[in-house]
């Protein structure tokens, strides 16, 4: 299965484009939070929703608007009232993480239109980090503990606040980042994380682009793929882009990946998997890798293609032997460099 649309050949839409008539009442609204307007830009990096920063005269907020299709993909529909649901989200993991993630400043429901707190001081998000620098183990510590305390805290957090079903947005989670391949251990992968009996709150989208993170301090934006499932998920989803985004220097791999996985499952309260639960995290982690590097969806490769290909493949291999572990991940990645050298 292909879900990979071509990227659009004309100009995306400007802020005006998008709300029209409601374009003076949101930029009204923004100003009680930032002073006197002095600029707006796009914010690149996501592929479902439309992302502005709105500058003022003291600080920024984020304006997010959700159209008819996809900003980046426009050749797939979605509805728009959906922004609501993350909007719901949002209040949810805002009261419990207030320093992590972004504060509702405000919402337009007509023009499904949110204004949020500007988390990424420096407006950038990790993955622009991630070009230039390697990750670092005590940013990995730091990432794994902060992710461990969000899963704690919201383990009794229901799905109610969603105006849509749990299996509506688990479904949505998986058809592109598990299911695109038409890989079968990939498809089985997607029954058993809809089965695994822990299931509560994950974030679904914990990628590079929807994070800032330095050894100090992290802030996670985008919820749109909130639902109940397996909470080693969210780790494993980073973890393969942590993997790709090292392709071309995986000798740092071998202390960051320890880092992450200590970090998340010995924080307190620890948590412990189980040999099954060990192989589907494996699993997860390389479904995502191949949806990345296959560019399901479009996604600005961080490799060289030579290694990226040779890593493709040995993935490929080790879901065909359907016994493998976050370890053969690893030394996947070094045995790619050196075939691709």
């Amino acid at each position: 299965m292909n879900l990979r649309p071509p990227i659009p050949a004309q100009p995306l839409p400007t802020l005006s484009d998008l709300l029209g008539p409601a374009l003076p009442g949101l930029l009204t609204s923004c100003e009680r939070h930032i002073g006197p307007i002095t600029g707006t830009e796009r914010v690149h990096g996501g592929n479902v929703s439309h992302v502005f920063r709105v500058r003022g005269k003291h600080t920024a907020v984020i304006v997010k608007i959700r159209g008819d299709c996809y900003a980046c993909m426009p050749t797939l529909r979605t509805d728009p009232t959906v922004i609501d649901d993350e909007r719901r989200a949002l209040k949810v993991y805002g009261r419990i993480a207030p320093a992590v993630f972004p504060q509702v400043l405000g919402f337009h429901a007509e023009a499904h239109a949110m204004i949020l707190s500007d988390i990424f001081p420096s407006g950038r998000n990790y993955h622009d980090h991630l070009t230039e620098y390697p990750a670092t183990a005590m940013e990995m510590t730091l990432l794994g503990r902060t992710l461990r305390r969000i899963h704690h805290a919201t383990q009794d957090t229901d799905t109610t606040f969603r105006a849509r079903s749990n299996q509506w947005f688990q479904e949505r989670s998986f058809l592109f980042c598990l299911r695109a391949t038409g890989h079968d251990v990939l498809a089985q992968t997607c029954e058993e994380l809809t089965t695994v009996p822990r299931q509560q709150l994950v974030l679904g989208d914990l990628a590079p682009k929807n994070l800032h993170l330095t050894a100090s301090s992290v802030a996670i934006c985008d919820l749109d793929n909130v639902h109940a499932g397996w909470p080693p998920y969210d780790t494993a989803y980073f973890l393969a882009h942590l993997l790709i985004h090292h392709l071309g220097r995986p000798a740092h791999l071998r202390t960051l990946v320890p880092a992450l996985l200590t970090a998340y499952f010995h924080a307190p309260p620890p948590l412990h998997v189980t040999a099954t639960e060990a192989l589907l995290m494996a699993k997860v982690a390389a479904g995502v890798v191949l949806y990345r590097l296959d560019e399901t969806v479009p996604y600005p490769l961080p490799s060289p293609t030579a290694v990226a290909d040779r890593y493709r493949t040995r993935v490929l291999r080790l879901l065909g032997t359907r016994a493998f572990t976050v370890h053969d991940l690893v030394q996947a990645a070094g045995s790619a460099q050196e075939e691709a050298a």
